[in-house]
């Protein structure tokens, strides 16, 4: 007999504990630790090469972990696996629709592997052709579809059952403007209605701002796990870009006054987390020649990102 989710594993969405992944003696994923509660929206980000999709696929059952555990809703992902699957969408890099079959024959397929046939099935496949914009394209080849419109039919499949939990490995990637904003749209409906929980991976670090949290992988640990505006905050006030030779001797200047969280040298010259007013990065680089470009804005992700996946130097 399969044992049922028990005690505060069946409370979350996703608990992990020292997952780990080898392949051979590489490891990909050195001991993931992560709550997700029910409904949360959590980015997983990262370099490539970073552990994500490893991570993803341990948790969706599609590899067995090298140690630890990890439980989805309580039921064990090595031990339980139907379990986990029937509570899944899965929307992985590569295309999952059958270009031979029309958009609805996918759909339909879909639906049967889902346990919905019949009637039921059909009355889901009509809904949701409906809810993601694809009815006009029902009776299309799938393989006539534009990366865009493929795109969302992965979503209208992985969303068909109406699963609790959705893992998405870059579910945007490749799609212009207009069909990354139409795929959003429907995740918050899904959210917002259904009370999905969604876990996504993206190079599109604009994409993870709304996130109840971020979770930044690097060499297969985590190196940053809390919500977007916490990990902004942790760099500072400003963050000062710095180009040209004096540039050495403003960041020397600014250590000096005190303000500096954190520093990073980039290709070009530095990137600066400063504490306080702007200002004190403009008034320091006055007195300073050789500065051939001086910016001044709020930290984003996108530098937490490269502070916390790529070498630091701490002042």
């Amino acid at each position: 007999m399969t044992p049922g989710p028990e005690g505060a594993d069946a409370a979350l969405a996703i608990r992990a504990e020292g997952l780990g992944r080898d392949y051979g003696d590489t490891r990909a994923l050195v001991g993931l630790n992560l709550a997700i509660r029910a409904g949360a929206l959590v980015g997983l980000l990262g370099p490539n090469g970073a552990g994500k999709t490893t991570a993803m696929l341990l948790l969706a059952t599609l590899l067995a972990p090298s140690r630890g555990r990890a439980s989805v809703f309580g039921h064990d992902v090595a031990r339980e696996r139907a379990a986990v699957r029937r509570r899944l969408g899965l929307v992985f890099q590569e295309p999952s629709v059958d270009g031979l079959l029309t958009v609805e024959e996918n759909l339909l397929f879909a639906a049967r592997l889902a346990g919905l046939d019949g009637q039921a099935g059909r009355v889901a496949v009509r809904a949701t052709l409906h809810r993601t914009g694809l009815a006009p394209r029902a009776r299309q080849p799938a393989r006539q579809l534009s990366g865009g419109w493929r795109r969302l039919a992965d979503i209208a499949r992985a969303t068909l059952h109406q699963p609790e939990l959705l893992i998405l490995d870059e579910p945007t990637v490749g799609l212009d403007p207009e069909h990354r904003d139409r795929m959003w749209s429907l995740l918050d409906t899904e959210r917002r209605e259904r009370g999905a929980t969604i876990l996504f991976s993206t190079h599109y670090l604009s994409e993870a701002e709304p996130a109840d949290r971020v979770v930044m992988l690097a060499r297969g640990e985590v190196v940053a796990d809390a919500p977007p505006f916490a990990l902004r905050s942790g760099l500072g006030d400003h963050i000062a870009e710095v180009d040209g030779d004096g540039a050495d001797a403003l960041i020397s200047a600014l250590s000096d006054s005190g303000v500096v969280v954190v520093a990073q040298r980039t290709g070009r010259g530095w990137r600066v987390g400063v504490r306080g007013g702007g200002e004190v990065v403009t008034e320091r680089a006055a007195a300073v020649s050789g500065i051939s470009r001086l910016s001044v804005r709020p930290p984003t992700l996108e530098d937490v990102y490269f502070a916390r996946t790529q070498v630091e130097v701490e002042s």
